[in-house]
């Protein structure tokens, strides 16, 4: 059950903590269900966290440094020792703003399917091979999702964005989401400028890429590791959301770093 505190939140199992920031923006932590229980089961206290005016949690300012504060917030009132912090795609911005705004706080950091800055690594084209009516379609949903109303407006668009993201049908991630139509709408999140701190870092950092990865092919996360001193690179194969795709082989390799880093 979600509790508020002052994000809301799932908790799993015990031992280690790890805080789990979601995709989206738009989407909860409940799309890492159920294939995160694995987590628990290797000995880890899982928080999914909703962020900042996303599924249950209430709206902050709608800034990645509004969103990382509330995230040392939640680690604050949970009193929490020795975690790790997680982020996926719009989570892993936060995530990169977090250790930028709080250097020190957590002791590891999982960047997942994401950037830390605003000019990237390469230029592409997420688009590059898709169908012509495809492609179309999904252009058209980024386009409504800026003005959505509704939980069922909010649903529809995701729906149609997801050939972008996989090839497969990871639809069920979607299942038990809390739609927020004010989280979609476009927003100046203030520009993220992260490589500087993750050079400075001593702390172990995981870069994840999904071999098949549209929005952030594999020379985003291949930077970060580079990056960071401690930093280890993991490509699996998949796309944009690879936890979705191969629950078991993710979650199994993200419980082997997390044991060698702990």
């Amino acid at each position: 059950m979600y509790q508020p505190s002052p994000l809301h939140f799932a908790e799993l199992g015990e031992g280690s903590p790890i805080v789990l920031l979601h995709p989206g923006p738009g989407l909860d932590g409940s799309v890492f269900l159920p294939g995160v229980e694995r987590l628990a089961a290797a000995g880890h206290r899982v928080i999914l966290a909703d962020l900042p005016g996303n599924g249950r949690s209430p709206a902050t300012e709608w800034t990645l440094a509004a969103q990382a504060e509330a995230v040392q917030g939640l680690a604050d009132s949970l009193g929490l020792r020795d975690w790790t912090l997680y982020g996926h795609s719009f989570g892993g911005h936060v995530a990169a703003q977090h250790l930028v705004s709080f250097p020190d706080a957590a002791a590891r950091l999982i960047l997942a399917c994401t950037d830390v800055d605003e000019e990237g690594p390469v230029e592409f084209d997420p688009f590059f091979g898709l169908p012509d009516d495809v492609a179309a379609r999904i252009r058209v949903a980024f386009a409504n999702e800026k003005t959505v109303q509704t939980a069922e407006e909010c649903r529809a668009v995701w729906l149609e964005q997801l050939p972008l993201f996989s090839s497969q049908d990871i639809s069920p991630m979607l299942a038990d989401v809390v739609f927020s139509p004010e989280a979609h709408h476009l927003r100046d999140w203030g520009d993220l400028h992260a490589l500087p701190a993750l050079t400075a870092t001593q702390k172990p950092v995981l870069a994840i890429g999904g071999t098949h990865d549209r929005p952030f092919p594999p020379p985003f996360a291949r930077r970060i590791a580079d990056a960071a001193p401690n930093g280890e690179l993991l490509l699996v194969e998949g796309g944009h959301f690879p936890f979705a795709e191969d629950p078991e082989s993710y979650w199994t390799a993200v419980a082997g770093w997390l044991s060698r880093t702990s």
